[in-house]
């Protein structure tokens, strides 16, 4: 999810500075998330083997949300794909993976509410991971919006479908943050090795306008009637301003409880990255020259800590 979404990061650099070495850097970096992909899938797939187990683990409280990075981990790839991939093969690609995602974030989305429902959850054990489940289904307009540019007959049709998978996710986040904010307000702090999840909720703020607006100029420009990117703007403005706030918030959680490099880091990339995109595509979109600038320092911190922790995990492995 990092990688993809650092090679989208990149893109909008390079479309907002007209700069080509940029988007070769986007180029590679589609390319390392994709062979991260193949790698990383079976280790996902070896689940089915053991139904009676998986069924188990999506309903446990504490990991269960976090099988979802596997839709999530694809619908940011089809998108990188719609957007950085070479032409024509890169919307083919968009097409397979936001098909299989989408399917996966449904099924999924309900196995894990389902898990939830005949649980007997206390409070505490909400983290920030239960974002993840509503966050993957604002993810495929965002994919989306690359095929209805290329297929502007079937552009209606796929403006309905993108706005069907927000309204899931949009209604579900909200009610997700709801719980997460009860859970730090009325229960004892997030335990260590849980500290980064308080940093999900930036990946909804962000993908929340993001994906309003990369879907809304899709539709607009396959001549979809009415379609206007100005509550893409609007609402990625919004989403820009709550996230900002929640990392202050966030941040000084952190620094009582950060835990040393892990893993688990993995889950600070994807969500400034999708802040980053959010910054990213609101200069790009009103040539805002502050928000030209600002989104560009953002990508620079976002590929230094992507770095840190790729470093720190290939370290890791090497042990």
């Amino acid at each position: 999810m990092g990688t993809g979404a650092t090679a989208l990061a990149i893109s909008v650099q390079a479309a907002t500075w007209q700069t080509s070495w940029l988007r070769w850097m986007a180029h590679i970096f589609l390319v390392l998330a994709s062979v991260l992909a193949v790698v990383l899938l079976p280790r996902y797939l070896g689940r089915l083997r053991d139904r009676a187990a998986l069924v188990r683990e999506i309903g446990d409280s504490a990991h269960g949300a976090m099988l979802a990075t596997l839709p999530a981990g694809l619908l940011v790839l089809a998108a990188a794909w719609g957007r950085v991939g070479w032409a024509p093969i890169g919307v083919w690609v968009d097409i397979v993976l936001v098909s299989v995602g989408a399917l996966l974030a449904l099924w999924l989305g309900l196995m894990w509410s389902a898990g939830l429902l005949r649980g007997a959850n206390e409070l505490v054990a909400v983290n920030g991971g239960w974002l993840i489940p509503p966050v993957m289904n604002l993810l495929v307009p965002l994919a989306l919006a690359p095929i209805i540019v290329r297929f502007p007959q079937a552009a209606q049709l796929l403006t309905v479908v993108g706005f069907a998978f927000y309204g899931i996710g949009a209604v579900l986040f909200l009610a997700m943050l709801t719980l997460l904010i009860a859970r730090l307000a009325l229960r004892p702090p997030l335990p260590a090795q849980q500290a980064p999840s308080m940093w999900i909720p930036l990946a909804p703020a962000g993908v929340l306008g993001m994906s309003l607006l990369q879907l809304l100029r899709a539709a607009q420009e396959a001549g979809v009637p009415g379609a206007s990117i100005t509550a893409g703007l609007i609402v990625s403005s919004m989403g820009l301003g709550f996230g900002l706030w929640w990392a202050g918030f966030a941040w000084i959680e952190l620094r009582r409880a950060l835990p040393s490099a892990n893993p688990g880091w993995w889950g600070f990339v994807f969500p400034v990255a999708a802040m980053t995109l959010s910054l990213a595509n609101l200069g790009l979109y009103t040539q805002v020259g502050v928000l030209e600038v600002l989104g560009a320092l953002a990508t620079t911190v976002l590929l230094g800590l992507w770095g840190f922790v790729a470093a720190r995990t290939a370290g890791m492995l090497r042990g």
